[in-house]
């Protein structure tokens, strides 16, 4: 009966046919990922035999690679075409997870991660370009539709990958290969490659350096807001769960707090709907509310209360990061100049890859010399930030504003 009702709702629906191709793929995607990602520590330390030390370093490297790879992936999308761009991190991934699942040593395992966050840079900048190019009316709507089901792949696959792993590793990572082997069969027989293809990317406008464009200052301070988020955000999957087992609460305590993200992530969608239709229906207001609910969330957690707390926090966390998260992208698409959609995009996914790195590194000297708890009062300081770096959007936004008129949010 649920699934006549989705199809009934997906015929219905204005959503453009390769949007749905793109989301649908991408949740097949996030699934197959979500396999190997919580376990690659654990892959390295029991299976390979390296220390945790060399684990959280390649594992740093990595994101540090695919900070790189979408500041490069989004001006070689605009120049060549998102689909080309797409494809080729395609097969990169692909071949990357092949010859792990192969060849599961060290020699292999450490370039191929590399080569695999090097690729995924290369599909999903280009993927957000397509979204906004495939349904430029569809506003935030797009983006969101694509946070949701990927949410959704992450909470499948992350339940799915302890029983594999139990059976093999190797199946882990060649199973992520086939899920990426699928998205890419679904793009090229439901994407026309025509939509890819980025007709203005030699123009003189998309010529002018990023300095010189009008909305800069507006992704400067959007970029710089998100990264800040990041950086506290991602205290939560780091740290998180080391203070908790020293409080005495048990691994799988912690994993249901994971559990029920992805669950608020779905279920919660029309009562972050009502609250963007009725009251944050401007870019601004949600990323306010935003920083304010996951302020609020690392309040909860300083303040160590019992365990119903950490479920409260995760659902005031949960309803900050979906007003924000799927914001961002849709943001950076509504002022990217003709021929830059690519571009804004890497730039945005690039700074908030900055966050991910930046995070843990302060988290850890944080946990290090001072304890546990004073993670939150660090955490809450990236989101003071962010909420002056979302007060300078604001502001370059109105400037904008006079000189190109923006459509409020969709």
């Amino acid at each position: 009966m649920k699934i006549n009702r989705l199809a009934t709702y997906l015929q219905k629906s204005e959503i453009p046919p390769p949007v749905l191709i793109l989301v649908l793929g991408g949740f097949i995607q996030s699934t197959g990922n979500s396999l190997m990602w919580p376990l690659n520590s654990l892959f390295m330390y029991n299976v390979l035999g390296r220390t945790l030390t060399e684990a959280g370093m390649l594992i740093s490297a990595q994101a540090l690679t695919t900070l790189l790879g979408q500041f490069v992936s989004g001006f070689l999308a605009d120049r060549f075409g998102a689909m080309r761009m797409m494809h080729f991190g395609f097969i990169g991934a692909i071949i990357s997870l092949g010859l792990i699942a192969r060849f599961p040593v060290w020699e292999v395992y450490a370039p191929g991660l590399l080569g695999f966050g090097l690729s995924i840079a290369f599909i999903f900048v280009p993927l957000n370009a397509l979204i906004s190019q495939l349904w430029p009316e569809g506003g935030r709507r797009g983006f969101n539709l694509l946070y949701v089901f990927n949410n959704a792949g992450v909470a499948v696959g992350t339940a799915l990958g302890g029983v594999v792993a139990n059976y093999s590793f190797r199946l882990i990572f060649l199973f992520n290969a086939l899920a990426f082997s699928i998205y890419l069969i679904f793009i090229l027989v439901g994407v026309p490659a025509k939509n890819g293809v980025n007709t203005n990317a030699t123009s003189r406008r998309s010529r002018q350096t990023l300095s010189h464009d009008l909305s800069f200052p507006v992704l400067l301070s959007l970029s710089g807001g998100i990264l800040m988020v990041w950086a506290a955000y991602i205290q939560l999957p780091t740290v998180l769960p080391v203070i908790m087992t020293q409080l005495g609460f048990s691994l799988p305590q912690y994993s249901i707090l994971w559990t029920l993200n992805g669950i608020f992530i779905v279920t919660l969608q029309p009562f972050i709907q009502w609250i963007i239709r009725h009251w944050a229906h401007s870019f601004t207001r949600q990323f306010y509310l935003s920083c304010l609910l996951i302020g609020i969330s690392f309040v909860i957690l300083l303040a160590q209360f019992p365990y119903y707390s950490y479920l409260l926090a995760m659902l005031v966390l949960t309803l900050g990061e979906m007003l924000i998260f799927p914001a961002v992208p849709a943001a950076a698409a509504q002022i990217a100049p003709k021929g830059k959609a690519a571009t804004y995009q890497g730039i945005a996914a690039g700074a908030a890859s900055g966050g991910r790195v930046l995070g843990p590194l302060f988290g850890g000297l944080v946990f290090d010399y001072w304890g546990g708890q004073i993670i939150w009062i660090l955490a809450l300081s990236f989101i003071g930030i962010s909420i002056f770096a979302f007060f300078l959007y604001q502001r370059a936004v109105r400037n904008f504003q006079h000189l190109i008129p923006l459509n409020p949010e969709t």
